[in-house]
């Protein structure tokens, strides 16, 4: 029965895998974009270690307790202190995909992160679509029993930024302040 099970969950991700890759293989060229409502937001922020500019939605506050040179976390104004406040963070990192192989990339971070989600017992789902600036965005979330993991993975030629929204309490204002601030990256 405990051999049964674990072919039927490996099995279940296999199929979650491939139905990830057919529905992500239509970011190929920019669609209509959805008119979603966006928060209000402040000035693009840059900062100098990430070779980018983005607008943090107006309620969300830097958490300098967290953040680093590389790696930006924002929190929810009044929630600074907060054991596990929902978070955003902001980082940029390099890979060996041109901007034109993105669909290759796409393919690396689906492998990994069907892993990851195996191995905890949690649901993946992704789509892709364009920033604002019309670069390539896949987006990826993560369902887990007491938390939602969101990936917003802006594509640059061999480099990414990586929006990471964590969402202890399912607000779905977190979800659009991480979407707000994907959506707004440029590249430096």
């Amino acid at each position: 029965m405990k051999n049964q099970m674990m072919f039927f969950k490996k099995t279940w991700f296999l199929v979650l895998a491939l139905l990830l890759l057919g529905s992500l293989s239509a970011c190929g060229a920019p669609a209509e974009k959805e008119a979603a409502q966006q928060p209000e937001a402040e000035e693009p922020v840059e900062e100098n270690a990430l070779p980018g500019t983005w607008t943090v939605p107006e309620g969300w506050v830097k958490a300098e307790k967290y953040s680093t040179e590389n790696k930006i976390f924002y929190v929810e104004e009044g929630h600074e202190e907060d054991e596990q406040p929902d978070n955003i963070s902001i980082e940029v990192g390099t890979n060996r995909y041109s901007v034109e192989d993105h669909m290759n990339f796409r393919d690396a971070i689906v492998r990994q992160l069907t892993m990851q989600a195996s191995s905890v017992g949690a649901e993946l789902t992704g789509e892709g679509t364009f920033t604002a600036q019309e670069d390539v965005l896949y987006i990826f979330t993560i369902s887990e029993e007491a938390v939602v993991t969101k990936q917003f993975y802006i594509v640059g030629d061999q480099r990414y930024c990586l929006v990471h929204l964590t969402n202890f309490t399912g607000s779905e204002s977190a979800e659009e302040a991480a979407r707000a601030i994907a959506d707004s990256f440029a590249w430096e």
